[in-house]
């Protein structure tokens, strides 16, 4: 069985890829993702009027910061507000429903507010300032009983790619965190993200980028059921990854997901900004291609 879905999932990639080249104009006219998510929006500057910031509990920036130095990771309650939420998570469904890949769902502004206002969470973690790392933006939706087979949905275990991290190496908070946020509420069932706490891997305080399972006790391993609207994170170093989704799950489970950076540093990657920066319609367009592995997909098409 978990042959076949291997197999299955790979034809699911290739027609999705099929059908990506075959709709590439249509993709780069912001006109079609405006008329596809009316409630959402397409601006030069997303961040513009500013993000009312989410109310974040100093207990919990402080458990967070605790939790990210000991474990290698940080999870929260809720913080962000449940209509903002709500309209991204339809719109993650609509892009995925037309055909295109989630990453799609980038190209509106409320994925970018969506990790504005977080002040209260990250200024302890990373300093004021912080960047928002383009290189790190994505949308995952993984349906129901899916296999976690194809690149689109759950991801194998691994470590984000922006390390090693000079900061992790000496034991002190991070400079680069991830902040990946459900838009649905997440259980086991419906594909959780999986962790190894920092302690648990040999290889956690290395350079090491690969991941070798036989280093790797399951007892160790934790599940990280997260409600929407909350924020769950690592470092570039922490060994994790989406589950396969069950047949009984009561949904898709949709996160969206971006790097955020020290901001006294030099920018870990060309696509690093700050939170007043514009993000024009074809940069965004330029970091779904990179993504994609695609740079030249859309060119000069883009309008």
């Amino acid at each position: 069985m978990p042959a076949r879905d291997r197999i299955e999932a790979g034809f699911e990639q290739v027609r999705a890829e099929r059908f990506l080249r075959r709709h590439r104009d249509r993709a780069a006219d912001a006109a079609f993702w405006r008329d596809l998510n009316p409630r959402l929006t397409i601006s030069d500057r997303p961040f513009e009027p500013a993000v009312t910031p989410a109310q974040v509990d100093p207990a919990v920036a402080a458990r967070a910061e605790a939790q990210l130095l000991e474990d290698g990771y940080y999870l929260t309650p809720p913080v962000l507000a449940p209509g903002a939420i709500d309209a991204l998570r339809r719109g993650a469904e609509r892009v995925v429903e037309a055909g295109f890949p989630p990453v799609f769902t980038c190209v509106y502004d409320e994925f970018y507010r969506a990790f504005a206002g977080l002040d209260g969470l990250f200024t302890p973690l990373l300093g004021a300032g912080y960047l928002l790392g383009l290189h790190g933006l994505w949308t995952f939706l993984v349906p129901a009983g899916n296999p976690a087979y194809a690149r689109w949905t759950a991801l194998a275990p691994h470590r984000d790619s922006l390390g090693p991290d000079p900061d992790v190496l000496a034991r002190r908070l991070p400079s680069i965190v991830t902040a990946w946020i459900p838009l649905t509420d997440v259980t086991p069932l419906d594909s959780c993200m999986y962790i190894v706490p920092a302690a648990c891997d040999p290889d956690y305080y290395s350079e090491e980028r690969g991941v070798r399972p036989e280093r790797i006790r399951l007892q160790d391993v934790r599940a990280l059921p997260a409600a929407a609207g909350s924020v769950v994170g690592w470092s570039t170093h922490a060994v994790h990854w989406g589950s396969r989704s069950s047949r009984f799950a009561e949904g898709p489970r949709v996160a969206v997901t971006a790097y955020l950076q020290r901001g006294d540093l030099p920018p870990r990657h060309p696509f690093t900004v700050d939170f007043e920066a514009p993000l024009p319609f074809g940069t965004r367009l330029a970091w779904i291609a990179e993504s994609l592995h695609e740079p030249e997909l859309f060119g000069r098409v883009a309008r």
